[in-house]
């Protein structure tokens, strides 16, 4: 069995929840205030989808716009309990949702570290995991779609993207349908992780940075840091950031030892 799951897929559908090709029970909702919340102490296999949230939420508790027009969306996972197992596996569904939306034609599309989805500079989507219980796992996945989180967060006009502005003929699948292709690629993202754990994940991951940027650290609350800032070069075996810094130097930095990581423009 692999060592990231230690239970076996939910066969249960309580309550009035959707099945979803037998792999998942679904509710669907047009408003929430985070589906985050609302998937907390749902059984493995289970999933939140709302078109709308009124108090969605990325990393450190941070706010994230969430108006009507996006996809936002919690779904449940087995979990053994093991936090330095499964470090690093918002970056796998990142890898696994990027390469889903891909295939559906949307273009540029690039990941930053250590949970955004971007095209080009601009953010189009956000990966949170969070423990749910004991022996589960919440992954929170938000999507800006056809919204415009400007109109609800004006800091953001310079900031956010869409995916609709970022594929050919701007038309990509219904809000089911984008739904499905996310959980479908959260699934992939589990099995292979299951298999791989981080070290293993690191090339692929490698990847999908795009090209390279230069970046800011803020260290996190203690740390003191011999550089600050530097070229992003990816992340290696552990999941430090390989920081490209003066005379072409490398440095990694241990991902627990960054509050925060901007790209500079």
């Amino acid at each position: 069995m692999p060592e990231f799951e230690i239970a076996p897929k939910s066969d249960s559908s309580p309550g009035s929840r959707e099945r979803t090709d037998a792999d998942w029970s679904v509710d669907h909702h047009a408003q929430v205030d985070s589906t985050q919340r609302l998937a907390g102490g749902r059984p493995p296999w289970s999933a939140v989808v709302a078109e709308e949230q009124t108090a969605g939420r990325g990393q450190a508790a941070r706010t994230f716009a969430s108006d009507p027009g996006g996809l936002y969306l919690t779904a449940v996972l087995p979990y053994a309990g093991d936090a330095f197992k499964a470090r690093g596996f918002a970056l796998a569904v990142g890898w696994a949702v990027r390469d889903s939306l891909r295939r559906v034609g949307v273009r540029r599309l690039r990941l930053r570290w250590p949970n955004d989805l971007m095209v080009g500079d601009r953010k189009v989507g956000g990966i949170l995991v969070e423990q749910g219980g004991p022996d589960t796992l919440l992954v929170g996945v938000g999507l800006n779609v056809s919204n415009r989180p400007w109109l609800v967060d004006p800091a953001l006009k310079t900031t956010a993207g869409r995916l609709v502005d970022a594929v050919a003929g701007g038309k990509l699948p219904e809000h089911a349908a984008m739904a499905g292709l996310v959980l479908g690629a959260i699934r992939r993202a589990h099995e292979k992780f299951s298999r791989m754990q981080l070290a293993g994940f690191v090339p692929i991951l490698n990847r999908c940075w795009g090209r390279p940027r230069d970046v800011e650290i803020d260290p996190a609350n203690g740390v003191k840091l011999t550089s600050l800032r530097g070229r992003f070069r990816g992340i290696d075996a552990t999941g430090g950031i390989v920081l490209e810094t003066g005379g072409g130097a490398l440095e990694v930095i241990a991902a627990h030892h960054v509050g925060r990581l901007r790209e500079v423009r």
